[in-house]
């Protein structure tokens, strides 16, 4: 019974290929978009899965009054927490550096883990050797990854006892990870015993200190019940002893699940960048919508191909067979198609695979688990009942006696429910062509608009304050360089201290500011724009920062304040020049500053955070106020070979530290990457969209066009010119189109007003797009039943009633 009815559905899906074609293309491509998108989904949800125990496992995020939570914590409060907080089993830290591996002759910069003893049996990692209890006992191991294994030694076995020069350093390889492709938020990188870290801070009180904030901690909670509790009091464990240490006034610890840390995406300074549970929701509902458009056009294909097998279902009820034997004979004959077709997706799924990893930046792979068959399976009952089930339904139901005499009446209950399948494929595709160009416009927005700071040509070094003063001096002389300096913060990446700035006029009024000490030629490097006053100088004594510790009123240095500031002080940019602003808090000691310049304001941070207050102090000397980041612009045109004398010069000063660096540029395009990877499947996806909407009207005019043969020859006939039976046609179909974009347009408005004001700097929602898609999505209906409405006028009347 099965063979005969697979030889008839295959039988039946030759005999009229051009409509067999189309079917299984949709079907397919909808298919195959849905389970890439469903694979993505999946992994998108599976980070950190793979760890035993990592429902037990919480991230601690610190929050500084209203601010957003941030992943770094004190280098003490793991031990705080398992030694005061009975409900936490256990803890373990990870703080993050950039490090130089000498190899051979070449030095490499790789970014390392410092870690906790007991990091390896707190995540549970596989080593290919080693031993996880002994693998970070001594100061000098490492850990390295299987890649780095082959990266360094060739091979991925036999490298325990093996030296890497770190830093300048021996450091004896103790074990050796092996590769996981499993999603998670802890980078594979190089691992070292967490005591490196202590040796690279200015001083060794900074292990203790409550307000530096360099480690991001994790603890083991095996009763998910105590959270709220426990929340509460390491929160107000952490205020009493970091009040009046800074310029925040309220603190408070939040536990974030292990499994949650990926795509929550609210705290700062990750150790990878975060996903977006907004996006990924976004996906889902598109993959369903593009499953949807797939079915509606199976039905509507299947639907006119109906009136070739008339026939043969009055045939069939004339021998005796019942409106529910046909029904499910059809259903069947749908499944064999859909079957079909889910195994063409799965095969083009695997085959494209490779290019949407390369795409979204992921590691998925396609395996047949538990999970993805029970998919399959589910997706292939649903696939069947939705596109198979109106088609079977519909035949079944036709009367055989006015079938045999070529008479088929599809009812007003089935037009209406072929004009609102209609509807529906153009409300989607409608909704995803105008959020596809509305997002498009403000990503462009965001690359495009004034940042405050020239981000072309300038390299960017991590690091390098021992060697700044003596490499500054020699690559100043190269032609190609235009200017170099050293800075605690840059754009793109978040300040890291701050202050409270109080005005003699009102004491009470305290501002909240960002603190970002730079070195000479700062604001020129940066590019960043002189509004009024004048910059640091070498011949102004009075501009470097000093911090009297013993008596805080004698601190002294000069200011440069930003727009933003200048604005909060109520001060016009020239006006606010001589003035002077008190620093610090009452606890730590207040100390007067004369503000010397305003630059413009600096984005240091994606468009979803307003410019926050700025003050710029001088730094003498990098070790002072630990500047980290070297920038050195280059002119425009600049010869490649200057990288190479950067390199030299750098090595030459230090050749146990690799030169790593970055363009500026680069590190702003990063800071989009996620939203332009979303942004480019999203336009592929209303291709797609659009591209199944146009057949799904091909199909439906056609269905009506068959119908309708015989009205067209009599109005012929009757003298009625080609240009009114076209505008006939146009007048059934545009109308409904018409409608769907009515429908959509209020839709796409509120959901994308929705998503625009995440961004503090945006665009307005443009009703010109709305008015350019509508326009679009009309015409393409429009050439579409005019492609129709051709085939019907070029036939001549008489042979079109001759026809039964």
């Amino acid at each position: 019974m099965i063979s005969l009815l697979f030889t008839m559905t295959w039988r039946n899906m030759l005999r009229s290929k051009r409509t067999t074609v189309i079917q299984l293309l949709s079907l397919i491509i909808g298919l195959t978009c849905f389970m890439l998108i469903q694979l993505y989904v999946s992994h998108q949800h599976n980070f950190n899965a793979h760890f035993k125990n990592a429902e037990n496992i919480y991230r601690i995020n610190l929050i500084r009054d209203d601010n957003r939570p941030q992943t770094l914590t004190p280098l003490r409060l793991a031990e705080e927490l398992t030694s005061n907080f009975p409900e936490v089993t256990e803890a373990t830290r990870i703080s993050v550096s950039t490090i130089s591996i000498r190899n051979g002759s070449g030095v490499f910069a790789e970014r390392a883990l410092f870690v906790d003893e007991n990091f390896f049996s707190f995540f549970d990692y596989t080593l290919i050797e080693g031993d996880v209890h002994t693998a970070l006992l001594a100061p000098d191991k490492v850990v390295i990854h299987e890649a780095q294994a082959l990266k360094y030694f060739s091979r991925s076995t036999q490298v325990i006892g093996e030296q890497l020069n770190i830093n300048g350093k021996p450091y004896q390889v103790s074990a050796v990870i092996k590769y996981s492709a499993a999603p998670s938020t802890i980078p594979n990188e190089v691992v070292l015993p967490i005591q490196n870290y202590f040796q690279q801070l200015p001083n060794e009180r900074w292990q203790t200190l409550w307000n530096f904030n360099a480690t991001i901690t994790f603890a083991k909670i095996t009763q998910a019940t105590v959270i709220p509790s426990l929340t509460a009091n390491v929160s107000d464990y952490y205020q009493q002893r970091v009040e009046g240490l800074s310029s925040y006034k309220r603190y408070r610890i939040m536990f974030e699940p292990l499994l949650d840390v990926y795509l929550n995406a609210t705290a700062t300074r990750s150790l990878i960048p975060p996903g977006s549970r907004e996006m990924v929701d976004t996906f889902v509902l598109i993959s369903f919508m593009l499953l949807v458009l797939a079915c509606i056009n199976f039905t509507n294909l299947a639907t006119a191909a109906s009136l070739r097998r008339a026939r043969e279902v009055g045939v069939k009820k004339a021998l005796g067979a019942s409106p529910n034997q046909l029904a499910l004979h059809y259903l069947i004959e749908s499944l064999f198609i859909t079957l079909f077709a889910l195994g063409a997706a799965l095969a083009l799924t695997a085959m494209l695979l490779d290019a949407f990893n390369q795409l979204m930046g992921s590691q998925i792979s396609l395996s047949l688990t538990f999970e993805l068959v029970l998919t399959l399976i589910l997706t292939l009952l649903c696939v069947t009942l939705l596109a198979g089930g109106y088609p079977a339904l519909f035949l079944s139901r036709m009367n055989a006696a006015l079938v045999l005499k070529g008479v088929i009446d599809a009812g007003k209950g089935g037009i209406l429910f072929r004009r609102i399948l209609m509807i529906i494929q153009f409300t989607i595709a409608t909704l995803l062509l105008i959020a596809s160009i509305v997002v498009s416009l403000q990503m462009h927005h965001l690359s495009t608009m004034t940042q405050g700071y020239d981000r072309e040509n300038v390299l960017i070094i991590n690091r390098g304050s021992a060697v700044y003063p003596d490499f500054k001096r020699q690559v100043s002389r190269f032609g190609d360089v235009v200017s170099l300096s050293m800075s605690h913060t840059i754009p793109t990446k978040a300040t890291r201290t701050s202050a409270i700035v109080r005005t003699h006029e009102a004491p009470d009024n305290e501002i909240w500011v960002g603190n970002n000490p730079v070195s000479y030629d700062y604001f020129r490097t940066m590019g960043i724009k002189l509004l009024s006053g004048r910059v640091f100088q070498r011949q102004s004594p009075g501009d470097p920062y000093f911090e009297n510790e013993q008596n805080t009123a004698n601190t002294r240095g000069n200011l440069i304040i930003n727009a933003t500031l200048a604005a909060r002080l109520n001060a016009d940019p020239n006006d606010v020049i001589g003035r002077y602003l008190t620093l610090g808090s009452v606890n730590e000691g207040l100390h007067r500053h004369q503000v010397i310049g305003v630059v413009e304001d600096t984005h240091h941070v994606d468009a979803s955070q307003h410019v926050p207050p700025m003050v710029y102090v001088l730094s003498e000397k990098p070790e002072d106020l630990a500047l980290r980041w070297i920038a050195i612009r280059l002119k425009a045109g600049f010869n490649p070979d200057v990288l190479q004398q950067l390199e030299q010069t750098w090595l030459a000063l230090d050749s146990s530290k690799a030169f790593k660096y970055e363009w500026l540029a680069s590190l702003f395009d990063a800071q989009y990457h996620n939203q332009a990877q979303h942004l480019q499947l999203l336009g592929l996806f209303t291709l797609i969209a659009m591209v199944m909407s146009v057949t799904g009207l091909y199909a439906v005019a056609s269905f009506t066009l068959l119908q309708s043969l015989k009205e067209i020859a009599i109005r012929q006939i009757m003298g009625a010119q080609n240009w009114q039976i076209y505008g006939l046609f146009q007048l059934r179909f545009c109308v409904l189109v018409l409608f769907a974009i009515l429908l959509a347009l209020p839709i796409a408005f509120i959901l994308l007003i929705d998503w625009l004001n995440q961004y503090v700097y945006r665009i307005v929602l443009p009703v010109d797009v709305f008015a350019i898609c509508s326009f679009v999505c009309l015409a393409l209906a429009g050439i579409t039943v005019q492609m129709v409405a051709f085939n019907a006028v070029r036939s001549r009347p008489v042979e079109t009633l001759k026809r039964d």
